[in-house]
């Protein structure tokens, strides 16, 4: 067990207590895990236990971040002396303590360092999922949560969330899973909640943190702050403007999180940084631009290509933003064909030729990036297929979505249901997925399976896309340039897509 120094004999005691008992600040070499780890904590970070505060760390609190040495003690904040890797040293930091061990701040100099069998949780939660507030405020860091308190706001209603923001929304799978800490919560009672008010930091990385939460937690029952102009946080606005303006606004000042419907300008608020995907071919990067939240269509005839050149374009996608995306490949098995392809793009020769080791890195970097729909019994249903890509999502952190090809999904028609309005439902059932979770779909239709003449798309795409059509038939065209010319364009040293012989018409819908 790794013990953390206690502070010295001048320490500030909070309680009545002997110090036998005060805050050790242990981490576990094992912490539990989700639900049984908050619950864990709840009779662990008991208020009853002593806390201790060194007179430096009450001092520092005080005078750089307005905290009372009071308020420290009502969240259970201590003080003791560790070892930073920041500042390759031990120093003094104030502690929080969370269900799975602890987190440090060191003080002055700004430095963090967790113990041992630290697990992301929100930080408070214990105490808030005990006392079940209507209205609970979460904000991006432990030091704006102490804020909100020492404002007046009730400490059985604040949270904070354990780690900083990105700088967009996630994206890759790692950091959809960072947010697994949500949903435990969210199972463990913080579900009863009536209303969320998000009370996090006012730039980039906040906002795209704040997107992220809404949809975690429900657009519903989700509320947000803007903060002034020269404030980011809680903490700034306790600094600068004082206790009451801070409680003022977060209790009365929060705006509903918009639904739908009709707003007013101030309800609307700032957008996360617009997120755009190259296709990575330089030649392709002024026709076609890929982003989350977009449905494209590829048709073409039977065995011409539409695969492997769709294949080869989300491969290039995956490898250079590092998002994960989810395949359902109803006529293509995964192993050993997909995973033959795949393995020839991430290692730029071909299966045959690959050292063992080569296959190993393939094998690892595929694993850790896609995920194969196969339905057990070969019957998918567009229902089933959209219960699994939320599971993707979800659980697995994925961003893309690839349905290939669409035509075996066709059989979810009812017995009534007309093709055309059959595709109604399944275009208003896939943009529900998509805008949720700000995913990019791409569906593959083979043009002439069973007798079907190819779809006809007769809106120009706006805003997003501008790649059109790649063909070898009709004249097909990527803003004047023939299918043929592209081809003769491309690099020759596998770093272009790979040849298609037949028609591939590419539509994109904005949502």
């Amino acid at each position: 067990m790794e013990t953390i120094e206690r502070p010295a004999p001048n320490a500030a005691q909070i309680g009545g207590k002997s110090t036998s008992s005060a805050y050790p600040f242990q981490s576990t070499e094992t912490g539990a895990d989700g639900i049984a780890g908050i619950a864990a904590g709840r009779a662990e970070n008991s208020l009853t236990a002593e806390i201790m505060i060194s007179e430096k760390a009450a001092a520092w609190a005080k005078g750089a971040r307005r905290i009372s040495a009071a308020t420290l003690a009502r969240l259970g904040v201590g003080s003791g002396t560790t070892y930073f890797p920041e500042l390759d040293r031990r120093s003094e930091g104030l502690f929080f303590r969370y269900p799975n061990g602890w987190k440090a701040r060191a003080i002055p100099d700004k430095a963090f360092v967790a113990g041992k069998g630290f697990k992301l949780s929100f930080w408070n939660i214990d105490r808030v999922i005990v006392a079940n507030p209507p209205r609970v405020y979460i904000v991006e860091g432990e030091f704006d949560a102490l804020a909100l308190v020492e404002a007046g706001v009730s400490p059985d209603a604040v949270l904070s969330v354990p780690n900083g923001a990105k700088e967009r929304p996630a994206d890759a799978p790692q950091d959809q899973a960072g947010y697994a800490y949500v949903d435990e919560a969210m199972r463990a009672g913080l579900s009863r909640a009536k209303q969320f008010v998000w009370c996090g930091d006012g730039d980039g990385p906040g906002l795209a943190l704040r997107t992220d939460m809404a949809r975690l937690l429900g657009a519903a029952r989700f509320s947000f702050v803007d903060w002034p102009e020269g404030c980011k946080d809680a903490n700034d606005l306790l600094a600068g403007d004082g206790p009451e303006a801070l409680r003022s606004l977060v209790e009365d000042g929060a705006l509903p999180w918009p639904v739908a419907g009709l707003y007013r300008m101030r309800e609307l608020p700032e957008p996360a940084p617009f997120t755009l995907w190259k296709p990575g071919f330089p030649e392709w990067e002024s026709k076609v631009m890929l982003a989350p939240r977009t449905l494209s269509v590829v048709t073409g005839h039977p065995g011409h290509g539409k695969t492997a050149l769709w294949a080869q374009i989300w491969f290039k996608v995956v490898q250079t933003y590092g998002v994960g995306i989810c395949v359902a490949s109803f006529e293509t098995r995964p192993k050993p064909h997909l995973r033959r392809q795949l393995r020839t793009l991430h290692a730029g020769g071909l299966e045959k030729d690959l050292t063992e080791r080569e296959i190993a890195a393939a094998d690892a970097w595929i694993n850790d990036r896609y995920l194969f729909v196969v339905h057990p019994e070969q019957k998918p249903t567009l229902e089933w297929f959209l219960d699994m890509a939320e599971v993707a999502v979800v659980r697995h952190g994925a961003r893309i979505i690839q349905v290939d090809p669409w035509n075996r999904l066709e059989g979810a028609r009812e017995r009534n249901e007309s093709e055309t309005d059959y595709i109604g439902r399944c275009l208003r059932n896939n943009p529900r997925l998509r805008a949720r979770h700000e995913l990019p779909c791409a569906d593959s239709c083979s043009s002439r399976k069973n007798g079907l003449n190819p779809p006809r798309f007769s809106a120009e795409p706006r805003g997003y896309f501008g790649f059109e059509a790649l063909g070898q038939h009709g004249g097909s065209r990527i803003r004047g340039a023939s299918a043929g010319d592209i081809r003769r364009r491309l690099p020759q040293d596998g770093s272009g897509p790979l040849p298609s012989r037949g028609t591939v018409r590419r539509a994109g819908i904005p949502v």
